[in-house]
């Protein structure tokens, strides 16, 4: 168990009105606890209390598994043939949270919780954000990580720009950037490779297109390492290249660099997000930019804290997140340049993706 970190969330959960913390199997998990089972419909899922105890209830299949895994805390275990809710029920109760709130993490199944609840007057609550909170601010080693993360993935860029070209498809640009951060030692890889009309879709999540000849294409990867993820976004194209794709190119570049030189220990999370939008709107384009500008990211992908115009607060040191405004106009194009950038414990601004960002015609 990550002591340090538990420590934080009990000491957190008074005051956030909260008995307790339920944590299914997750990224989540995985962080507290270093271990993470397979996730199926039996319930199961490790409780932390305001009182500093901890023990886990899982489904009799995953009870030696979990034990071995979780060695020194107490693990319950209800059997199928008994089915679910009156065994978990009477665990909860003789754990004293029998009407208590208890928060739940990012996976924890609604059809599960809600028939406990029933059974037990439990009043179960958000607990994203709590747990979010407790790793927001990271670490020197954990930002030492991140960057070796970003420098798997920023190593990709030049190498798939020479493998890109027309009649490649989208499937193989990502096996070329799974290959290249795998050799790298990343893994747990991903990537979206969204080519023509696709890549007006910020999240496309297929990769049977064939790049044609004029193509505006985006790329989006990352992987894991030492249990540190990655992202980066870069656009090219396929030449030739219209005058409208290299202005709004620049626009999407501008837009990106002026929200990045926002970024300091201190700044005020909407006025990043607003000055994005207000670049992009010098062409009328903000309405294209559907999402928030970024987003925190850590041990998971997406976690705290979002650069959006509804997170009322300001960056502190060792905050980590990404900068991806984006231009999206529907059955044409789409693009957006992605940064990771981090507020380090120095207080000094540093952008971890280091991949030219430079308009490049291939």
């Amino acid at each position: 168990m990550r002591k340090e970190y538990l420590d934080k969330l009990i000491k957190m959960l008074p005051d956030a009105g909260m008995d307790a913390m339920l944590i299914s199997p997750s990224e989540e998990l995985k962080f507290f606890s270093g271990f993470t089972p397979t996730m199926c419909e039996r319930f199961q899922g490790l409780f932390v209390k305001a009182d500093g105890s901890v023990f886990y209830v899982c489904n009799l299949i995953y009870a030696d598994e979990v034990r071995q895994a979780l060695a020194d805390v107490p693990v319950y275990a209800w059997f199928d043939g008994d089915g679910m809710v009156e065994p978990v029920g009477a665990i909860l109760r003789e754990q004293g949270l029998a009407g208590k709130t208890v928060g739940v993490n990012s996976s924890a199944q609604a059809f599960n919780v809600l028939d406990i609840a029933r059974e037990t007057g439990i009043i179960f609550v958000n607990g994203k954000p709590l747990l979010e909170e407790v790793r927001i601010v990271k670490s020197a080693d954990e930002l030492q990580r991140l960057r070796e993360a970003a420098a798997i993935a920023n190593a990709a860029f030049d190498p798939v720009c020479g493998f890109i070209k027309p009649g490649v498809t989208e499937g193989d640009i990502r096996d070329f950037l799974f290959a290249e951060m795998s050799k790298r030692g990343g893994y747990n890889m991903w990537a979206i490779v969204a080519s023509g009309p696709n890549s007006s879709f910020p999240h496309y999540n297929g990769y049977d297109r064939v790049l044609q000849p004029g193509d505006c294409l985006v790329l989006d990867w990352g992987c894991e390492y030492k249990e540190m993820q990655s992202d980066i976004s870069r656009t090219v194209f396929l030449a030739p290249i219209s005058d409208e794709l290299r202005e709004l190119y620049q626009l999407s570049l501008r837009a990106t660099m002026t929200a990045e030189s926002l970024v300091k220990e201190g700044a005020y999370v909407p006025d990043i997000d607003a000055a994005a939008r207000a670049v992009l709107d010098e062409k009328g384009l903000a309405h294209t930019l559907t999402s928030r500008t970024g987003h925190g990211i850590g041990y998971m992908m997406h976690e705290a804290p979002d650069i959006k115009a509804s997170n009322k607060r300001k960056l502190e040191r060792g905050m980590c997140f990404s900068i991806e405004p984006g231009i999206y106009l529907a059955g044409r194009f789409g693009m957006r340049v992605e940064d990771i950038v981090a507020v380090n414990l120095e207080g000094e601004t540093e952008i971890l993706n280091k991949a030219s960002r430079e308009l490049r015609v291939l």
